[in-house]
């Protein structure tokens, strides 16, 4: 399960470095989830 944070925060890169499963906002706002 992916992490949503802002892109603009350092830890999105660290994040991303480390293996962790990050979406950014914009990312997470066009997935389609289901009810």
């Amino acid at each position: 399960m992916p992490i949503k944070i802002p892109e603009n925060l350092p830890a999105y890169d660290v994040l991303t470095h480390e293996g962790v499963m990050v979406m950014s906002e914009n990312q997470a706002s066009r997935q389609d989830i289901r009810p």
